[in-house]
């Protein structure tokens, strides 16, 4: 199942805009607001003919360009500017362009690259990670980053001091330092945190992960100078801020309007916006209508309802994000027939998941071929390509079936309610149902209310078969895989009576080995067999990736669509 915690984006639907008579043309300046200046000031007067130079005509004085203000509308405002506290949408957002963490996303992708940490090193066992710091770095308020100051970050986040849900860190790493499971064994990956040098920190860890600089390139994992989050009001408006990102924090108005400032002081390569403009608009309605007069530049999670926005308003823009959600059908193998290789091949050839992609979503999803959407790293195409074949689908079942007959009633788990990887569960339920008819396999759809009885039951193992989507949160295959098939996830092996039956070996050891394995290329060879173990032995079975859409003004350029963050920092007008 997909924690709740997926996207660093602002989340939200926006209602069906009322019908407006023609678009208005684009403002002069981005994002304008009434107490920002959006236009040069007049020129001076020209000289009198007394006043002017005898020696030579001088040109006329250049007009002052515009300052470069780019305006964002949120649905919410953040609930914080604390990284390692934020979980909403907003202040994932804008924390990710206020801090900075050891390393960083490369745009538009998931792999990682360099960011405080300019370097690290493994040891050949994977515990011991090394990282040197960047020189000359300093936060905001003009204190240089150091190793210590990582380093009592570090101890923030794993100690919970000052006390606070930690959630990021709870859900990467496994636990809080002191806390262990029954058998003893810490919960947490993390065993210590040292800084050996002024510019070296050294992370020294329980059990190896070779997703360590994947996971602390998240947001949540952003190094803060310690004096600021020592004040009790960090994160709130008002209080100090102090990061090393190309912003800064410069007002955080009640009333729902953020601005972020360029860091003039910025180690990197200067933002090309001067502010960032962050403004809440709860309503969805007076949301897009303010992109459409030009009061703001972009949205994020367009309704699908105006995804043909461009067409009635050609000043606008439509871009979509890659995906970093799998929609899929979980086996429960645990309860028969589903430990049956042919009645999981079965279930597979009846199924037409091009068709779902293409009629049941509103043109912002792809058929899914693996369990991690395509374009991430570690990402692996399938040997062959799976098309439907109901007649081979049905004779595969009725083999199944002859030697291990199935149960009266399979039922098979429909979300109650719209998912953002799933916005029609009834519709798919029923495109579903309606194949596996066709193949001869008659199912029973589960609806029940999704707190108390959905999540309890297929995470119980009382589900047959189960509709859910999962989200690598970090963008590593490791965590897009191992906590569905490394043998911890009761849907996939539970009988519900206590009985769980071991995962496939063959696929958990590979996925175990790539976890414990550091160098890049032996990993991604690891995933791709991987990959192919999964399509050849269908524990789950992929169906959809769904994209999100944001709608942003047509001549602003330097948006990167990317599945796993949204930042601004190269926003500029098109000449």
């Amino acid at each position: 199942m997909r924690p709740p915690l997926t996207r660093l984006i602002v989340g939200g639907l926006f209602a069906v805009l009322a019908a407006c008579a023609s678009p208005a043309p684009p403002p002069a300046s981005p994002g304008a607001t009434p107490d920002i200046p959006t236009a040069a000031p007049a020129s001076p007067a020209p000289p009198t003919p007394a006043e002017a130079p005898t020696t030579a005509t001088l040109p006329p004085p250049s007009p002052t360009p515009a300052p470069r203000i780019f305006t964002l509308a949120l649905p919410a405002a953040p609930t914080t500017l604390d990284p390692a506290r934020a979980e909403d949408g907003a202040a994932l957002l804008i924390t990710r362009h206020l801090y900075e963490g050891l390393t960083a996303f490369e745009p538009g992708a998931t792999r990682v690259r360099p960011a405080l940490a300019e370097s690290w090193q493994v040891t050949p066992g994977g515990l011991r990670w090394t990282f040197e710091l960047r020189p000359g770095v300093t936060f905001s308020d003009g204190t240089p980053l150091t190793a210590e100051a990582a380093r009592q970050n570090f101890e923030r986040w794993r100690t919970r001091t000052p006390p606070g849900p930690y959630t990021f860190w709870r859900l990467m790493f496994g636990g809080f330092a002191g806390q262990a499971d029954e058998t003893g064994a810490p919960l947490s990956t993390v065993a210590a945190v040292t800084a050996t040098s002024p510019s070296t920190l050294v992370i020294t860890l329980t059990r190896p992960d070779a997703a360590l600089p994947n996971t602390l390139a998240m947001p949540a994992f952003a190094i803060v100078n310690p004096t600021a989050w020592a004040d009790p009001g960090f994160g709130a408006p008002g209080a100090p801020s102090a990061g090393t990102g190309p912003f800064l924090l410069q007002a955080w108005h009640p009333e729902g309007l953020l601005t972020l400032a360029r860091n003039p002081a910025y180690w990197g390569e200067p933002a090309k916006p001067e502010k960032l403009l962050f403004k809440t608009i709860p309503d969805d309605v007076q949301r897009l209508t303010a992109l459409q007069i030009g009061e703001v530049d972009g949205l994020p999670d367009l309704d699908p309802a105006h995804y043909d926005l461009p067409a009635q308003w050609p000043g606008l823009r439509v871009e979509f994000d890659p995906p970093l959600e799998v929609l899929y059908l979980g086996f429960n193998q645990a309860r028969a027939p589903w430990g049956d290789l042919d009645c999981r091949r079965a279930v597979a050839l009846a199924l037409d998941p091009a068709r779902y992609a293409r009629d049941l979503f509103p043109g912002d999803a792809e058929a899914a071929d693996a369990m991690q959407p395509a374009g991430t790293w570690g990402y692996a195409a399938p040997p062959e390509a799976r098309a439907r074949d109901v007649e081979q689908a049905r004779a595969l079942w009725q083999a199944c079936v002859t030697a291990q007959p199935a149960p009266q009633t399979i039922n098979l788990y429909v979300p109650p309610l719209s998912r953002p990887y799933l916005p029609d569960p009834a519709g798919l339920g029923a495109a579903v149902q309606a194949d596996l008819a066709e193949a001869g396999i008659r199912v029973t759809i589960q609806s029940p209310d999704w707190t108390t009885q959905w999540l309890p039951d297929v995470q119980a193992g009382r589900a047959d078969l189960f509709l859910l989507g999962w989200a690598g949160l970090n963008g590593d295959p490791d965590a897009f895989l191992c906590p569905l098939f490394c043998g911890e996830n009761a849907a996939f092996n539970s009988d519900a009576q206590g009985r769980p039956i071991p995962p496939d070996e063959t696929l958990a050891g590979l996925l175990r080995r790539a976890r414990a394995v550091t160098d890049p290329a032996e990993r991604e060879a690891l995933y791709a067999q991987a990959h192919a173990r999964i399509f050849e032995s269908v524990p789950a079975l992929p169906l959809v990736a769904r994209r999100s859409a944001w709608a942003f003004r047509a001549d602003l350029a330097g948006t990167v669509p990317s599945p796993i963050e949204a930042v601004f920092f190269g926003l500029e007008l098109r000449p």
